[in-house]
């Protein structure tokens, strides 16, 4: 099968991104070609520990998710390894991209380096595909409002809590999809009770109240350790607005509005009192716009 290729992380599949996935698309179908995406789990950021302060926008589930689901082109995986991470370019793009995938047109990003020491690059690329008839094409920096879109800009936005500027650059509202895992009924006791999930260690977002929905109904949620509560782990946990409702055991939790940074308080009626409030503010997010 005779692909045109686009390799990245694709961290967050925000609107640069998409403005990269829909050129593949578009020079793909000129030349009959069938569009993939390729890109990596983990991200190479997690396993060489370059940044001891990095926190991952999407999960390889939820970059599929968005590229397959909404707009439509088939993603393909590759386990990122220490080992992997040595694998010097030249042998990326005639095992990967020629041989595996069947490259006859890369498209990357202006900004891409790949390969051992970060040696790869768009002229690399076009050394040893252009002479083997696969041709390269490079996606210029997308801006919004004179900002270049990127991965790092959406971070810093995620990691203080500025959700409606995230969106701008994102192209949608940030969301996380995780597995609901039985809690210690907690919540149910205080009369509030919870979805719980966990693998949210590394979500961007600083710990805290937010206004969210949960597969569509209006929740609040709690990002963090419920200190009160003496919480061990970093967990999420949803309170849904209403008493009759659905939803599936992978949820997909969207974050729409920051409430409050998360709190200990020195006795369980003071939480509830909160909870009280956090949930006032969330129905006025939802209810009132």
């Amino acid at each position: 099968m005779a692909t045109a290729v686009a390799v990245g992380n694709f961290d967050g599949v925000h609107l640069g991104h998409i403005h990269l996935i829909r050129t593949l698309k578009v020079e793909a179908e000129k030349r009959g070609l069938t569009p993939i995406v390729v890109t990596f789990d983990p991200h190479p950021a997690v396993v060489l520990g370059k940044n001891g302060n990095f926190c991952q926008i999407s999960t390889a589930g939820e970059k599929r998710e968005i590229i397959e689901n909404q707009l439509g082109v088939k993603v393909e995986v590759i386990p990122f390894t220490e080992e992997f991470a040595k694998l010097p370019p030249e042998v990326f793009v005639e095992e990967y991209l020629l041989n595996r995938y069947g490259a006859k047109l890369v498209v990357v990003g202006y900004d891409w380096r790949f390969g051992r020491d970060a040696r790869g690059d768009l002229r690399l690329v076009e050394e040893i595909c252009i002479p083997k008839g696969c041709e390269v094409i490079e996606v210029s920096p997308y801006r919004v409002g004179g900002k270049v879109v990127s991965s790092s800009l959406v971070r810093e936005l995620l990691r203080e809590a500025r959700l409606k500027e995230a969106f701008l650059f994102l192209g949608h509202p940030y969301w996380v999809r995780r597995d609901i895992v039985s809690g210690k009924g907690l919540g149910r006791r205080l009369r509030f009770p919870t979805l719980n999930m966990e693998g949210v260690e590394n979500i961007c977002l600083p710990n805290g109240v937010y206004a969210v929905s949960c597969d569509g109904h209006p929740a609040v949620a709690n990002l963090g350790y419920a200190p009160t509560l003496k919480g061990e782990r970093r967990t999420l946990e949803v309170h849904i607005l209403g008493d009759s409702f659905e939803v599936s055991q992978n949820p997909k939790v969207v974050f729409h509005k920051f409430i409050r940074p998360e709190k200990s308080f020195k006795v369980v009626e003071e939480l509830v009192e909160w909870i009280e409030r956090d949930i006032e503010t969330a129905k006025w997010t939802f209810y009132t716009s």
